[in-house]
């Protein structure tokens, strides 16, 4: 399903005898191997599982755009009920163990990361707060109905356009001490430097 312009959903069956854990990575295989096709290197990623261990699919968030790598172009040729490989599942990321305030911080469709994160953690805390802040310049949020429709007491969205709205987002988190962040983007994202102030990105 197609989010916003350019950026897809993909939801696949759950395999047999597969678990992953909040937070995790995939190597996704844009091709189900049939008959005698070879394996093709350039049509694998490593691409954030988007959905909750609990719900009954395992899904992915990307964009797919004009000049698309060999692998999302394959992507985009899919039909529904068409297969693909999934192998290698790891995980970096882990929630505080406590009812710790939580705040997210990614760029445009990275904030699939984060998804899981947040189901996990309105359910698991009746008390959490947690601030979301993505940036996305065109203005066409991922997910930004489904966050809508979250408790307003529980989650703050903060969708932003611009860096200086970005940096301004973070400095107000920054009143509370006890807040965990987790950044998610690009290298060049995750590297800049914020405002003197936060200093956090």
């Amino acid at each position: 399903m197609e989010e916003v312009p350019e950026t897809f959903t993909f939801k696949f069956a759950v395999p047999e005898n597969i678990k992953w854990k909040l937070g995790a990575y995939d190597h996704f295989l844009a091709s189900d191997l049939t008959g005698d096709k070879p394996f093709k290197g350039n049509l694998v990623r490593e691409i954030s599982i988007m959905s909750h261990p609990n719900e009954n699919y395992i899904g992915f968030t990307t964009r797919i755009r004009s000049n698309a790598s060999d692998f999302k172009q394959a992507l985009g040729k899919l039909q529904a009920g068409d297969k693909i490989r999934v192998f290698f599942f790891g995980s970096h990321i882990k929630l505080p163990e406590t009812n710790t305030p939580v705040v997210f911080i990614s760029m445009g469709e990275g904030i699939a990361t984060f998804r899981p994160f947040i189901i996990e953690l309105l359910d698991r805390y009746s008390e959490t707060t947690i601030t979301n802040i993505n940036i996305e310049r065109s203005g066409k949020f991922v997910y930004q109905d489904e966050l809508n429709g979250l408790p307003a007491n529980k989650i703050k969205n903060v969708l932003v356009t611009s860096r200086n709205a970005l940096y301004e987002g973070i400095d107000k988190t920054l009143e509370n001490k006890e807040n965990v962040y987790y950044v998610v983007g690009s290298k060049q994202f995750n590297k800049c430097k914020s405002s003197a102030k936060s200093g956090l990105i």
